[in-house]
């Protein structure tokens, strides 16, 4: 994702609070070189590590992707709203301001059922 520096945000514990906040993320792998996404909600766990959880239901293929290249992205989104150039007070241009975190990593598969809650 392009993050203009002045809009990066570099601190972690605001970046735990947005995804908390905004926990219905994107799951997005890719299978065969085409992505592939799910919109699920998600349980953010801080520990030793931090850990992302959600669940795929069997029925979806996303699960199975993961075998193959356990490499995701999760995607979350926040606030957003159309910026108008008659905003500015000298000259400008439209744009969309908008709040989002992406989170890469590697995925681990649980089909324990006695595990999953």
């Amino acid at each position: 994702m392009y993050i203009p520096k002045h809009f990066a945000e570099h601190d972690q514990a605001e970046i735990l609070r947005f995804i908390a906040a905004n926990a219905f993320g994107t799951l997005v792998t890719v299978d065969a070189g085409a992505p592939f996404a799910s919109h699920i909600p998600f349980l953010l766990e801080q520990g030793d590590t931090l850990t992302l959880s959600g669940h795929l239901a069997k029925a979806n293929p996303q699960w199975q992707h993961l075998a193959t290249n356990p490499q995701v992205l999760a995607m979350f989104q926040g606030a957003h709203a159309y910026v108008s150039p008659t905003w500015y007070q000298g000259a400008g241009v439209p744009t969309w301001n908008y709040t989002a975190v992406h989170v890469h990593g590697k995925v681990r598969v649980n089909l324990d059922s006695d595990q999953v809650g």
